[in-house]
């Protein structure tokens, strides 16, 4: 579970932390026989949110802040170029270097991962677990802990991986020790290598800039179900069928292409040049029923609205985070859906039910429909804003009641929300 995300010195973003506890005081009573969740319970005894919604004007900030945490997982789980991934705000020069670090919990230990970089290399880096050190590097001088030092890895030798695997050979730390350490010696120590895995496989993001394939959704989800496609996909069919959508199956079919043959029209192309040589025409179809209830087989791709493609993409990727207990991150969450949808695919990180491994779903969205029926506790909703001097800023509803802001409750903020009593909301003059 995140419980907390720190950024400085990103896109619109100089500096801001975020914060994912519950900070409403005292539990509900009764909270623990509750159908929906007012907070997830860590192993550690923290209390934080199973959602994060940032509401506020357009170009504030929303995106940048998911971005950012997206960008750590790509250090963190890619070899990316660092100059690919380094975004200091172009307005505001107050920093030379970008900082992220993460506060997670994995079982009753609490982590914390920063690093501090530019398109240079890596000034700083660090994990600790429960506040105690497990490695910190600062301009390549290296501190390792006793406990993932041995006869094996000793400090000489971990120094070595350091040097050797982790620079560009003129001095430069271009690579994060965690990124090397937990891909290619995953059986150094479980700190390590939880701490890798949780940005590896614990968080995903699916952006705003159209749909993921559904081919590559199930191969996602299948991965937490024992590599099994065929019931990854039937859990994807069986929500979208639940969602309204008259599709009553989903199949998907490949056939390999030759060198110059083209994929067949309504077909998706994978090319899996890297691995087998080889290059597919994947076709996708769905199963609807004519006037007389007859089975008819339409092109996935070809007849289905982009918010039905969209929207078995979205499902693959939340059954993944659920099954996972992971971070799900969505830019622009009400995008090609309609809003009842909406509610019903937060619900299913606020249910009992549905999330019982404490997954987490953070998402930026400009529709306020969701706060009508109160869904979202005032810990899981911000307002995010920007200014020239201070960048992207945000406030959780929980914070402004707190400093004596008259918020008693989500539906009565929605209102003087868009009444344009707070800051987030554009005043356009066209």
């Amino acid at each position: 579970m995140l419980s907390s995300f720190f950024i400085q010195n990103f896109r619109s973003i100089l500096k801001l932390r975020l914060d994912f506890s519950f900070g409403e005081g005292k539990a509900p009573n009764g909270y623990k026989d509750f159908e929906v969740l007012p907070f997830l319970e860590a192993g550690n005894r923290q209390r934080l949110v199973p959602c994060m919604g940032f509401f506020g004007s357009n170009a504030a900030g929303k995106t940048n802040i998911l971005k950012a945490i997206g960008t750590l997982k790509k250090l963190l789980s890619e070899d990316s170029d660092l100059d690919n991934l380094y975004e200091p705000n172009l307005l505001n020069p107050r920093f030379n270097e970008t900082t992220f670090e993460a506060v997670f919990v994995i079982g009753s230990d609490t982590f914390t991962y920063r690093i501090t970089y530019s398109n240079l290399g890596i000034s700083e880096e660090s994990l600790l677990k429960n506040g105690a050190p497990v490695f910190k590097i600062q301009q390549l001088s290296p501190q390792f802990s006793a406990a993932i030092r041995s006869s094996t890895y000793t400090k000489e030798k971990l120094a070595d991986i350091l040097r050797v695997e982790c620079t560009d050979g003129d001095g430069h730390h271009t690579r994060p020790f965690l990124n090397r350490i937990g891909r290619a010696y995953s059986g150094l120590h479980v700190d390590t290598r939880n701490a890798f895995g949780y940005f590896q496989k614990c968080i995903q993001f699916f952006e705003n800039n159209g749909s993921i394939p559904l081919p590559a959704a199930v191969d996602i989800l299948a991965t937490a179900m024992d590599g099994d496609q065929t019931a990854a996909l039937e859990e994807i069919t069986d929500l979208v069928r639940r969602a309204d959508i008259e599709i009553s199956a989903i199949n998907i079919s490949e056939t390999e292409l030759g060198p110059n043959d083209a994929p067949k029209h309504g077909d998706l192309l994978i090319k899996t040049i890297e691995k087998t040589g080889t290059r597919h025409s994947v076709s996708i179809t769905a199963t609807h029923k004519d006037v007389s209830e007859n089975p008819v087989l339409l092109n996935f791709l070809k007849h289905e609205s982009a918010g039905t493609q969209r929207l078995a993409g979205l499902i693959g990727l939340i059954l993944y985070t659920l099954k996972r207990g992971g971070v799900f991150l969505v830019d622009e969450l009400e995008c090609s859906l309609h809003p009842l949808l909406m509610r019903e695919l937060v619900l299913l990180f606020k249910k009992r039910r549905h999330n019982p491994h404490g997954a987490q779903l953070i998402f930026t969205t400009h529709n306020t429909d969701i706060l009508d029926d109160s869904i979202l506790r005032l810990s899981e909703i911000a307002l995010v804003r920007k200014t020239l001097a201070n960048g992207t800023l945000v406030r959780r509803l929980v914070d402004a009641k707190k400093e004596g802001e008259d918020i008693r409750n989500v539906t009565n903020f929605r209102k003087q929300y868009l009444a344009g009593f707070y800051s987030g909301v554009p005043h356009p003059a066209l």
